[in-house]
Formats: C-alpha cells, structure tokens, sequence
C-alpha cells in the first residue's frame, strides 16, 4: 500500500464512496465524547465492499487532557468496533484548533496527552496515527516523544497549491519534510472531486485483512534522487541543495535577511526544521525547497544494512569491533563496501574470503545516503 492514493471523509460526503484511484479511506468515526458519524458504517462497509482498506479517525477535544484523552479514545474504539472497522487498522487521532481543542497546552504536556488516546488505542487492538497541520506538528506538539513510541505515525496535512486547488498529483518538492510520516494529506480536492486526497508513503494497513495490493504511486521523474551524501554513522539526517541554482542561507527560519549562498550538491548536518527552514547552523537556515534531506538509518537502528565508502588511507577490516582489534586486510580508499549492521561505531562486513563477519572503524568509512 505505501506510495498509493486516499481519501478522508466525513458525514459531508457521500455514505457510498466513489473516489476513483483511492485505495484507502481513512472515515471520520467520533469527536469528543459526544459525537458519532451517523454514516460512518455506511462509508466503511463502502469501502469493503470496494476492496479499499478501510481506516478510522477521531477528533480530539481533550487538548493536552491525558484524562479526557483517554476517555475519548473509548469512545472512538467502541464506534469503530460497532461500524465494523477491522482489528489492525489504523485508527487516528486529529488533534488540530476548532471545536474547542486547545493546542497551545505547552509541547510536552499535549504530547503525553495524545500518547494516552494513542497507548488506548493500540491496546484496543488498533494501530494508532496522530493527524495535524504541518505547523501544529512542528510548534505545538513535542513528535519526538510520539515518535519514540509509534514510529513512522504521523499523518500531516500540507497544501502547496493552497485550499480548493484541484490537485491529481503530489509534488514531492514541496513535501513536508519531517520525521515519522507515514500519509501525506496533500490536497482539500484531489481530482477536483472535493475530497483531501492523501498518499501513503509508510503502509499501515499490512495487519488490515481487508486492504488490497494497490499499484505504486508513479513520482515525477525530476524527483528521483540521484544525491547520494556521505556521513558518520551517528549523522541522523542531512540537507542536500538539489537547487540547479544553489541555496540561499538566511540568519533565521523566517527566511527574510540572506546571509549568502550554498552550491548545488552541498550537504549539511539537519539540526533543527521549523515552518519548512532547515537549520545546519547557528543562524544559518536554508529554505527546505531548495533541496531534500536524507536520513541515515543506521543512525538510529543498528542492526540496518546499507552501503559504506572508505574515505581515508590505511584504512582496514578488523577481526573483532575495538580499537586494538587485529587488522585482517587493507580497505581500499574510495571503494564502497555493503555492511550488515553496526556494534557500536563499528560498522559490521562480511568477510567475502572466509565468510565472517570483520568490522570497519565508522571514522574512517563513511555511511552512504
């Protein structure tokens, strides 16, 4: 399912859902403690009827109410079991401004609020999502705490083409770039037809017996990456300026006063995103169209593969991942190597002599992106 097409709905659309290309549909179930979707079964049995992965989403009041969080998620549990919404769906909490949620509650306090509807959820069975604005996520809610628990759960609404523009297609250059997204709601009327679209870009229907194997969502081929950085293994992300042009720098995320320019191809440690401003310094701050940023797996998983390129002389394999380790045989500067995890700063290779496993220094040999 990752890389396709869906809708959101609600009681303003149809009970029977006609949405050619969708392939999920993700229906409003509740709001607060009192407020049900009369035409939620409808719309979810539509959606079995059609092959398309049914999923659920709740309105959130409780702001940064742990308490009421927890309340309302039994609410939306015991609506999404009467409409029929199959155990392993994702079942999201919209937590945005309107009808009284308050999302200025302080960071912290409003994520340990939506974990609680969330931790419900998942218990019940469900795999729970966070959906918001694209700057509520970014200012007003710490993702991190999210993240840490339900990885890749976000789903984050961004407009480029702003509201009630027909929009069939995503573009990618103006993606809202942040941790942990999984769907994208990209546009308020996709195709013209009057509906958010979305597009999957981590699947969360795989323990949803009733999803289909959907095809690939096609990218334009301007945005297939052919930036390829090189980083320490403990570089969680990057900025590559991808800009024919270059990149201006600016002194802050408002990106009003320049302070020069950056070439294309150059790459740069991510330090910080707000409002869609990369930050690779102290008042440094690129525009994050201008380029796209790169995760480095290992960073943050280390048992990942990938690809490494020695990058200094005298570098070589080692029998066991220390410092003092017998060296077994002489790298080659430039060369690039796949590995299979890390230990430590060692980064884990398969010895293609004698089948064993030898270890490389991640000072010397960089992680390619």
């Amino acid at each position: 399912m990752a890389r396709t097409y869906g809708v959101d709905v609600s009681v303003y659309q149809d009970a029977r859902l006609n949405y050619p290309g969708a392939q999920f549909a993700i229906v409003k179930l509740t709001e607060g403690t009192g407020y049900q979707n009369p035409v939620a079964y409808d719309q979810i049995t539509s959606a079995k009827k059609q092959g398309i992965a049914p999923m659920g989403y709740h309105f959130a009041t409780f702001g940064a109410n742990s308490l009421a969080a927890v309340s309302e998620a039994n609410c939306a549990i015991a609506k999404a079991k009467s409409v029929g919404l199959p155990k392993g769906s994702a079942l999201a909490c919209d937590w945005e401004t309107g009808d009284g949620n308050k999302v200025d509650g302080g960071v912290n306090v409003s994520a340990s609020a939506v974990l609680a509807f969330m931790d419900t959820v998942a218990k019940a069975g469900y795999k729970p999502l966070l959906y918001s604005g694209a700057s509520l996520l970014r200012n007003n809610i710490n993702t991190k705490l999210i993240l840490a628990k339900y990885p890749n759960s976000l789903w984050v609404a961004a407009y480029p083409s702003g509201n009630g523009t027909k929009v069939d297609i995503p573009n990618f250059n103006y993606f809202p770039s942040m941790d942990g997204v999984a769907i994208w709601q990209f546009t308020d009327n996709w195709k013209g037809m009057h509906v958010d679209g979305n597009v999957m870009l981590i699947d969360v229907t795989k323990s949803n017996p009733s999803a289909k194997v959907a095809e690939q969502v096609k990218l334009p081929e301007k945005m297939e990456v052919t930036v390829h950085p090189v980083v320490k293994w403990d570089v969680p992300r990057v900025f590559v300026v991808t800009n024919k042009a270059g990149a201006t720098l600016y002194d802050d995320y408002d990106l009003k006063k320049s302070i020069g320019s950056r070439p294309q191809n150059s790459s740069f440690i991510v330090l910080d995103e707000k409002n869609g401003a990369i930050k690779v310094g102290k008042n440094q701050w690129f525009d994050g169209r201008a380029g796209i940023t790169k995760s480095n797996p290992i960073a943050y998983d280390d048992y990942k593969s990938g690809t490494l390129k020695v990058m200094l002389d005298n570098t070589h394999a080692l029998d066991a991942p220390k410092a003092d380790a017998g060296k077994v045989y002489k790298l080659v500067k430039g060369a690039k190597y796949k590995f299979e995890g890390r230990k430590g700063r060692f980064l884990a290779l398969k010895d293609k002599y004698k089948d064993k496993t030898v270890y490389v220094t991640g000072n010397r040999a960089f992680i390619v992106l």
